[in-house]
Parts: C-alpha cells; structure tokens; sequence
C-alpha cells in the first residue's frame, strides 16, 4: 500500500501531459512575424484520455459557447474517501408506483423554480432496458438543442464509420516513373510538395514535424517548388452553416477544413513592454508568414489597461492580427486563443517554416492547389487518432471545430466527396432514419449545435441516446466520450459532493438563452435511466444548470431505490 500511495504521490508530482511550448515568433508593433533565433519546441498531440482540468489539455480549445467553467478539478479517480452529500428530500420509497409518484413531485418542484417560469422545456425520462417512459414534460416539442446536437453527431458517425475509423494527411511529389524516387541529386525535388489533408481534426504541429522527419530521413535538401495545400476533400467553403450569425475571432468559430492544424486555432500572447510608453510585444505561436501582424498595444502605468486582440481575412489570404489597448507595466503575460481565417494556407505556411528550420530549403511561397491525380509519390504521412478517442473531444469538451470536421468528413465518407455540410447533414438523416427519427420532424443545420439553427426534442435526443447504448459497436466509445458528473469535461465542475458524482454521463449545451443537459444517470447494479433536459428561453444559465443538475441527483436516487439487477 505504502509502494502504491508513493507511486501515486508521484504521479501527481509530474507535470501534465500536453503541448509544450510551440514554435514562437515575436512582434513589436511591427506588421510582419519575426522568427526567433532559437529552434523552437512543437505542439504535442495530447494524451488521449479525455480529460480536464489537471489532466491532459484538449486537442484544441474548449469551444462550447459556455457561461461557466468547462474544467473539473484534478482528482484520481477511486482514491476519495468522502462520502456524497445527501439530498435535502426523503429517500424514495420502494413501491415502484410510489417511487415513480416521487420522482415526478421532486421533478416537478425542480422545473418549478420562478427562474424559469416563462421557459420552455422538454424532458424526458425512459428506463434503459424496456424504454418505459419515467417522466415527461413537453418532450414532443422541438427546441434549440445547443451542443446536444453533438451528440446526433457523435453517434451517427461512429455508427456509420466505425470508431477505428482514421483521418490522413500526407505529403507527396511527383516521381518521373512508377517506381522512380521523386528525390533528385543533391536530395533536390524538382517540383512541388504537395500536403493534403483528409479532414484530421487532431492534426498539429508535431505531426507536420514528424513528417518533415520523414523528408529529412530521406535525403531531402531542396525543394525547388513550394508547398502546395490540398484542400480537396471537403469542398472550399471553410465557414459553417449559422455561423456567420455571429462575427467574432474567438475559438468557438474555427473554420473547418479539410487541410487544418491545430484546431484553426492561433494563440497569440502579449507581453507589456520593459517601460511606459513602450509597445507591448506580440508573441504568435507557430509563428509563420500566414500571419501579419497591425495594430499597437501600449504600456501603461496607469490608468486603464484592456488589450484587443482579433483576426480578420487579409486581402492575400492570410490571417491578419489586430491589435490595439493598452496593458499594464509590470503585469503578467496573456494569451488569447484566436481563430485563424485561411487553414489550408496556415498549414502550409507553418510546414514550410517546418521545412526550412530542419534546413531543407523552399524556393516558392505557399500556395492553395490540388494534388495530381497520376505521377505523384506519398513520402510521408500522418494517421489520426481513431474516431472513437477523437469522439471524447467531440463531447466531453464540446468542440465546435471537431463537430464540423466530423460532420463534412461524413459526407465524404457516406454520400461522396467532396465533403459538405448538405451531404453530411444527408447521411445523419439516414442514420436518424434508423432510429425511428423522421426527417422533417427536427431541423440540424451544422454539427456542433451553434446559434439559432437547430431544433430537436427530449424525445428524439432519448432515442438516438438509447440506440448508442444498444448497438454493441459502438456503445462503449459513446459512453466514454460523454462527461462525467463531478470529474471531467463540461460538468467535471458540477454536481460534485452529490449522490450523482461520477453517476451520471452526459452532453451538456448552453447559449444564449438555451440549456441543456442529456444523457446516463446510473447506479452499480441497476440498468441506467436516459434523460433529456432540453431548456429554452432561460433567464439564467447558472439557475437552468442548477435545476438540472437537481433533476439529475434525483434520478440516482430514484435508481438506487430500485430493484437491482437480477444475477
């Protein structure tokens, strides 16, 4: 025992898994990215454990459009020794009549809160195993589901594509026979090299280094063309359908690409001058000529300090930094997360930065293009993580971006390529179809359930939750991928210290005036309860998530009180 808690001590001891320091390049009020002079360290693909807070960082940024935290806090799962804190009701009686009388009083109580008098919502509650309906409240209604469309998402591509299913990137150039290396003599390619992307949404930094690895384990010195970003697989619209309802820079709108690095996502930090007066300097992490760079931060001694800092298309295609505020003398660094504007350019920029830094030289600047059908040659590649790892993204962080990606490669993969939203929408419609879901009775506009543009109801999120847990292909990645209550992902935060802690799965959804909370609620030897909470019109989201998570608790009560399952 002694062995194991040192063991465990020590464990806690080491830094986290994650992104080291990435490629850096430092701005100072200058319209162009400087390199640094030192070789850099590269982004890490995460651990893919799914977890928050004290675990592994995601593979992008956070991007539900949350009101409260998204990180639960850093804990080993099964070393507590607290015992959960009772609820403030009776025990449910073990009459099952009288038991199921209960739940709906303390259901009904909860949704009675004055908050949300004027809301509406749907709810509904099913048994596991026969799909008997435990409580229902306006659950044929269709509502704005928020990001519980991700979990339509989640489950219809793990279905349709299996959760070994792999995304590729790979670099290629042309050979001048069948089986001619493209390599010429001194290690130089004639042409150029052309990256391609599948629709990866885990590819990062480290991946491209991996490949350039590849191209200098080769040989490979020059290349006489340049890098050629091969979009091809989804189709070239990089916005998604109801995101232009907004228009901001931050994570939560990353543009979706077939070629994408790092999420679409830059992180730019700014760091306050050595004196007053003096600009600020702007840090972009992978620095590379995708960027540029306007705008002033001023260091301040006083008075107020309140940097801006946004991403706008440039007329040549790149991403444009817009900076301007003042910051405070002294003070500590700060980064933003910014969504980039152009992503298959920002991977080829960032690739041939790549290149030329492990000295294999570009003689060209990156351009967009496809790859030849015939006369190339794959030199390097680059898998995925499976679907079913990728999924615990997709859910328990609420990734927008991720969502998207899965969405188009759906089409690509199911109905054919190009990918686009239509035909993923189409082939999600097949699988809804499968689950007794009638197209036309929901509207799904884009993957990741953002702004005014979806409608489902309790009803039809319970059933597509039901036909997850039932398929035996899929149900353990779909189950895995959801957070859970008091420990990780998007409620990792909520309903810790309760009888649901570490009881209840679920996919939460929150926007303006929109809450959500739809999954498992279960209890060692008892078959699970599934739940759909669909909350619309809601004056608070911290009120709507505190009768949720109220509902919640009180389903693990109504199930322990339950007979268990027969040996």
């Amino acid at each position: 025992m002694r062995r194991t808690l040192a063991a465990l001590a020590l464990l806690l001891a080491l830094p986290p898994l994650g992104r080291s320091p990435a490629l850096t390049a430092q701005v100072a009020a200058a319209p162009t990215v400087t390199q640094p002079a030192t070789p850099p360290a590269v982004l890490t693909r995460p651990a893919q454990n799914g977890g928050a807070g004290g675990e592994s960082p995601p593979l992008t940024a956070p991007t539900e459009e949350a009101t409260g935290p998204t990180s639960g806090p850093s804990k080993l799962p099964g070393l507590s020794t607290r015992l959960p804190a009772p609820l403030d009701l009776p025990r449910p009686p073990l009459d099952a009549a009288q038991r199921r009388a209960w739940l709906k009083t303390a259901v009904d109580d909860a949704l009675g809160a004055p908050s949300l008098a004027k809301s509406k919502i749907g709810v509904l509650v099913i048994e596991s195993d026969g799909g008997k309906p435990i409580y229902a409240r306006g659950e044929k209604v269709a509502l704005n589901a928020a990001s519980n469309v991700k979990i339509i998402t989640s489950a219809a591509a793990l279905a349709l594509l299996g959760p070994e299913y792999r995304w590729h990137t790979t670099v290629s150039a042309a050979a001048p026979g069948p089986k001619a290396s493209p390599l010429g003599p001194g290690g130089e390619i004639a042409g150029d090299l052309f990256l391609r992307g599948f629709g990866d949404p885990a590819l990062g930094t480290l991946e491209l280094t991996a490949m350039v690895s590849e191209l200098a384990a080769m040989g490979c010195k020059r290349v006489r063309g340049g890098v050629v970003a091969d979009d091809s697989f989804f189709d070239g619209t990089h916005v998604g359908p109801a995101y232009d309802q907004k228009n901001d820079s931050s994570p939560s709108r990353a543009p979706s690409a077939a070629l994408s690095l790092n999420g679409n996502v830059v992180e730019i930090t700014v760091i306050p001058g050595a004196k007053a007066g003096a600009a600020a300097r702007v840090l972009v992490e992978p620095p590379s000529a995708a960027f540029t760079v306007t705008g002033r931060i001023v260091t301040a001694a006083t008075g107020p300090a309140l940097a801006t800092v946004d991403t706008k298309d440039d007329p040549g295609g790149h991403t444009q930094i817009v900076v301007s505020g003042r910051v405070r003398l002294g003070g500590e660094p700060r980064s933003y997360k910014r969504r980039v504007t152009n992503p298959p350019l920002f991977a080829a920029y960032t690739f041939k930065a790549l290149l030329e830094r492990r000295g294999i030289t570009v003689a060209q600047s990156p351009r967009v293009g496809v790859t030849p059908a015939q006369g190339t040659r794959i030199l390097a590649s680059s898998d995925s993580p499976p679907l079913g790892v990728v999924a615990h993204d997709l859910n328990k962080r609420s990734n927008n971006f991720v969502a998207e990606q899965v969405l188009r490669t759906l089409g690509a993969e199911i109905v054919g390529r190009p990918g686009t939203w239509e035909k993923g929408l189409d082939a999600v419609a097949r699988y809804l179809a499968a689950q007794g879901i009638r197209k036309g009775s929901y509207q799904m506009t884009n993957g990741s359930g953002l702004y005014d543009s979806n409608r489902f109801s309790a009803e039809q999120v319970v059933a597509v939750l039901r036909g997850a847990l039932r398929d035996f292909r899929i149900s353990a990645e779909f189950m895995s991928s959801l957070a859970i209550a008091g420990t990780d992902g998007t409620i990792g935060h909520r309903m810790g210290n309760t009888p649901a802690e570490r009881f209840v799965r679920a996919k939460t959804g929150t926007l303006v005036g929109a809450s959500c909370l739809s999954g498992f609620a279960g209890s060692p030897g008892h078959p699970p309860l599934i739940f759909s909470i669909l909350m619309n019109d809601v004056p608070s989201a911290t009120d709507a998530r505190r009768v949720q998570d109220r509902i919640a608790e009180l389903l693990v009560a109504y199930i322990e009180a339950g007979p268990p399952i027969k040996p």
